[in-house]
């Protein structure tokens, strides 16, 4: 007998514990009371996108989550965007969301159609606050045509979840009083 993968989708999680949560926290609400979203389209999916600063705690952010996926498969990545990068908008690689009561996110993927070779390849959410009952993370997969199965992840302050950038995924509802708050990061294959 002999045995092939043809395919396999795998994520990993893990806690940061020198990632200072407190001051991502307070950048992320005072841009989320300032209303800086990504869109002022109401129907548009970045419209709960909130804009972050690359202050040095996101970078830091963005360093460990690195390393880790480079500890996990080998591979080098980086984030789909560098200070160097004058012409692009940081926050299309790096952003919040932030969901109060009754708050959610839809069916989604990170990938670029139009220019996958470039990246998203490698995806990211890091929990800043994330209150019990405040929505789970899942991913959405079809293990053949005909089936459409679920995982969910529960999500605890200061981990992460990091995936291919082509696997759908949402959050469910936050049932709670309490802000949600995430930090999502693209990165894409070195080399």
């Amino acid at each position: 007998m002999q045995v092939e993968t043809l395919y396999k989708c795998e994520y990993i999680t893990g806690k940061l514990e020198t990632i200072d949560v407190k001051s991502i926290t307070d950048m992320v609400l005072a841009k989320y009371h300032a209303n800086k979203t990504m869109s002022k389209h109401a129907a548009s999916i970045r419209n709960e996108d909130i804009r972050i600063e690359f202050n040095s705690e996101i970078q830091k952010l963005a360093r460990e989550l690195c390393a880790a996926w480079h500890e996990y498969s080998g591979k080098e990545i980086e984030l789909c965007w560098n200070s160097s990068m004058t012409d692009t908008d940081p926050n299309t690689a790096a952003w919040a969301v932030v969901h109060s009561r009754g708050e959610m996110t839809n069916l989604h993927s990170h990938e670029s159609s139009e220019n996958y070779s470039e990246g998203a390849h490698v995806s990211a959410a890091f929990w800043v606050q994330c209150p019990k009952d405040s929505g789970n993370f899942v991913f959405q997969y079809k293990p053949n045509p005909y089936i459409v199965e679920q995982h969910d992840i529960e999500p605890q302050q200061g981990h992460y979840a990091m995936f291919d950038s082509t696997m759908p995924h949402f959050v469910t509802k936050n049932c709670t009083d309490e802000l949600r708050i995430v930090i999502s990061m693209n990165f894409k294959l070195k080399g």
